[in-house]
């Protein structure tokens, strides 16, 4: 989605209008998941992609009429058949599409993706409101609200304060989701940004090294933590949001908020470090844990657990041996082996979120 955002505020320096094509509504199945978009410029170039195929065609013909007329529309499409370019069947679903035509001379919308671009650089956190006042089929004006729901807010829409008040509760929070508003006469498109965790990498050798740039390349919020400073630097590691030399592995989650969206990766430099920071990790509510090891040192260190006191039940928590089974033997080839299971792992939860 950076890319995306980055796209728009260099549209809007250039002084080009653009289309911003959004997922807005799901059913069945569908090429993408609700909040997925992408950027279509004047020259026709796009940035990102919704499912590609003949949908992602149709829309980018809908994004080249929106860019002539100067209107946004809201576009239902059904997915029965065949494709057209490709021997491909369609999924048998449905979507919606707000294809979001984008004045480059709006300065309050400017401001809006101006900032959204250096949230998402800084994975940082915020609310992204999109009132569904224009109905299906229709065409007319979007609107929308950018804020961190208490300290600050950018844009707005009439009855704006009806809709942050209308939000689940955090843990209810999905990272898109169409809201009914008691008082409104039509949903609001809410989206999350939140990036996925944190997920902590304890050490920071070749294999976390590799980890912590590919979960970071994924949209992880990524903590590596080891005890050796030669290691744990930002020099070595720029794409991590933190880097933490520790005292001693024994203190690894001092200070440390840890929840059930939390990822903890034990790929330390030993046995000993491994077990140490495990015990910590599964005193936690973390939703994922996994430890690098061969099947003999697992089995090692769950017997020796299971006599400290700890449970079959949590140890079953465990991943580990740790990743996806690919035969990966390069420090690169087994952190695409342990992101893969992470991405997993995040999808499987988001789905039980949709429930």
């Amino acid at each position: 989605m950076l890319a995306i955002w980055r796209a728009a505020v260099e549209q809007f320096e250039q002084g080009n209008d653009f289309v911003l094509a959004t997922i807005v509504g799901v059913a069945g199945s569908s090429p993408r998941h609700l909040g997925t978009r992408f950027l279509v410029r004047k020259d026709g170039a796009i940035v990102g992609t919704i499912g590609g195929g003949q949908f992602e065609a149709k829309v980018q013909d809908l994004a080249r009429d929106a860019l002539k007329e100067g209107m946004s529309r809201r576009a239902p499409f059904s997915f029965t058949g065949q494709d057209a370019s490709s021997s491909d069947q369609l999924c048998g679903g449905s979507a919606e599409v707000l294809v979001e035509y984008v004045d480059a001379r709006d300065q309050s919308l400017r401001e809006v993706i101006g900032r959204l671009s250096e949230i998402s650089l800084q994975r940082g956190s915020a609310f992204f409101f999109t009132p569904m006042s224009i109905p299906p089929g229709g065409q007319g004006r979007v609107e929308h609200l950018l804020t961190d729901g208490s300290a600050w807010k950018l844009g707005g829409f009439p009855g704006e304060e009806l809709a942050i008040r209308a939000m689940p509760e955090s843990r209810l929070l999905k990272p898109a989701q169409l809201l009914e508003v008691p008082g409104l006469q039509y949903p609001i498109f809410l989206e999350r940004l939140r990036p996925t965790g944190p997920a902590y990498v304890f050490g920071a050798g070749h294999v976390g090294e590799c980890v912590a740039r590919l979960a970071a390349y994924v949209d992880f919020k990524v903590v590596v933590l080891d005890d050796r400073a030669e290691f744990a630097s930002r020099e070595r590691i720029p794409e991590a949001d933190e880097v933490v030399v520790l005292d001693s592995f024994e203190n690894s989650f001092r200070d440390r908020s840890v929840d059930e969206d939390t990822f903890i990766v034990i790929v330390t430099r030993g046995h000993r470090h491994d077990k140490l920071v495990l015990e910590q990790a599964l005193r936690t509510k973390a939703g994922y844990v996994g430890m690098m090891g061969s099947r003999r040192k697992v089995s090692l260190i769950r017997e020796a657990l299971l006599h400290e006191g700890f449970t079959l039940e949590d140890l079953e928590r465990v991943h580990a041996p740790i990743g996806v089974r690919i035969g990966g033997e390069t420090p690169q080839e087994l952190a695409v082996s342990i992101v893969a299971e992470m991405i997993q792992v995040r999808r499987s939860s988001e789905q039980r979120k949709k429930v």
